[in-house]
């Protein structure tokens, strides 16, 4: 599984075209199967938590700390191999991880089993971020990476797309099931459910070995600056493991300026994605909708406005490009913090037409702003310390909004207002707090993330 383009420098031709899409069409694919599985949780959540006879509390940990858990534990040590070695073979185990995991949830039998089912999804999909992007990094020009990156970012609208489209339908015809007695134990139809969008996902990972190549490492001579003397650590011990990170954290400190803001504001906006999750128990408790008719409605919404989403992002990133905006990619990412603004109220809305309405601003703003944020991120990010960047990034992401954030709205249903008909208040306040904190930063982040693209563009000119 060793690496065979790793040496790979910025004189280095970039991939064709074919190459290059066709690389791209595969991680979409790989993306696309990481949100079916996420996207279709909520949806099941009240008939987990009746089977089970969960709390809320013990519901938003399903939801997020069990996936961001092992995050943790894998995403953030998998990256020392990331920036290393083959990322399609890491990339290809990642995913058969995941989904095995995720058809696993199929036969649980109590919320231990299938919080370490979740567990083992988490595991896998922690593989899936640092190896993409990493590899998206090397397929594209600075300039048209907001074109790569957003239709990476396709994945994410496709996924939970497809998933609600396709959960609606089994929503109709196996949430009401009776339970069937098999070897495992009892299955009701949410287990079902489980099992039918994880096993298939397996040949996505064949396809990834079998016809995806490796792309060279796409180096920039003297970015890395002193840091670019480091001893290579020897072997993957745990003392390498910390030797390579302390030289990622020590780039990101000196350029503390350009980072700050990008990892500051990812922070303050993680806790809104709680919200995200918590949406369809919430219109489900405050305006009786049912779990099958929910997921229709937000699959229509998601696969019409999310693309305008990304397509916004990246006629608006190429058009500053030509304005000669070294920032271009963060003043997307600032105007699609805007964008997302009225959608705070959203939950507050009397009729759930209008809420739903507003709602659809933030799905449209999601898309804008993860296409934009993660292109940032790549632009300057060096080649060397790619994985390990996207890692940290993810892990704010991963702990603090899919892991963390739903249970702080879990805390406050139960221990604060006491009562579930008011989730909407749950789902409001760490929005309306975290949401313009993120925007504040990231607006901050401007003139430095330009000033650092200028220096980039010096170098690769000097050779």
């Amino acid at each position: 599984m060793t690496d065979p383009a790793a040496d790979g420098g910025v004189a280095t031709p970039w991939p064709s075209a074919r190459v290059a899409y066709y690389t791209l069409f595969v991680l979409i694919l790989c993306l696309t199967s990481n949100q079916l599985d996420i996207a279709i949780v909520p949806y099941l959540a009240a008939r987990i938590e009746a089977d089970l006879g969960i709390s809320d509390t013990s519901l938003g940990l399903l939801l997020g700390a069990s996936f961001g858990l092992f995050y943790t534990i894998v995403g953030l040590p998998i990256a020392y191999f990331v920036d290393r070695y083959s990322r399609r073979w890491i990339l290809a185990l990642g995913l058969a991880t995941w989904n095995i995991g995720t058809a696993v949830c199929g036969i649980a039998q109590n919320f231990a089993q299938l919080f370490l089912a979740r567990f083992l999804v988490g595991a896998g999909q922690g593989v899936n971020g640092p190896t993409s992007f990493a590899i998206v990094g090397d397929l594209f020009p600075r300039e048209k990476l907001p074109r790569g990156i957003a239709l990476l970012q396709l994945g994410s609208v496709i996924g939970p797309g497809l998933a609600l489209l396709l959960g609606a339908w089994l929503l109709h015809v196996f949430l009401g099931m009776q339970p069937l007695h098999g070897p495992f134990g009892v299955i009701h139809g949410w287990q079902v459910i489980f099992i039918v969008i994880g096993l298939p996902s397996l040949a996505i990972s064949a396809l990834i070995i079998t016809t995806v190549p490796e792309p060279a490492r796409r180096t920039i001579r003297n970015q890395m600056g002193s840091l670019a003397g480091a001893p290579a650590p020897a072997g993957p011990g745990l003392i390498a493991w910390l030797r390579d990170y302390g030289v990622a954290i020590r780039y990101m400190r000196l350029h503390s300026r350009v980072f700050g803001p990008l990892f500051g504001a990812l922070l303050a906006g993680s806790f809104a994605v709680g919200a995200i999750q918590w949406t369809p128990i919430f219109y489900q408790r405050t305006f009786g909708w049912g779990s099958a008719q929910l997921a229709g409605l937000q699959a229509v919404a998601q696969l019409a406005v999310m693309p305008l989403g990304l397509l916004a992002a990246v006629i608006l990133a190429e058009h500053f490009s030509r304005r000669r905006k070294d920032d271009s990619a963060m003043r997307v990412y600032v105007i699609s913090l805007l964008v997302a603004l009225p959608g705070v109220v959203s939950v507050l809305m009397p009729t759930p037409w209008l809420a739903f309405g507003i709602g659809t601003l933030g799905y449209l703003s999601l898309a804008m702003g993860g296409a934009a944020q993660n292109a940032a991120l790549q632009i300057v990010t060096p080649a060397e310390l790619r994985g390990k960047v996207t890692a940290l990034y993810l892990f704010i992401y991963s702990v603090f909004g899919v892991a963390f954030a739903p249970v702080v709205n879990a805390l406050i249903t139960d221990y604060v207002l006491h009562d579930e008909a008011l989730i909407r208040w749950a789902l409001f306040w760490p929005t309306a707090l975290s949401h313009p904190l993120a925007l504040v930063i990231a607006w901050l982040g401007l003139k430095p993330f330009g000033r650092e693209v200028e220096r980039l563009k010096a170098l690769e000119a000097r050779g």
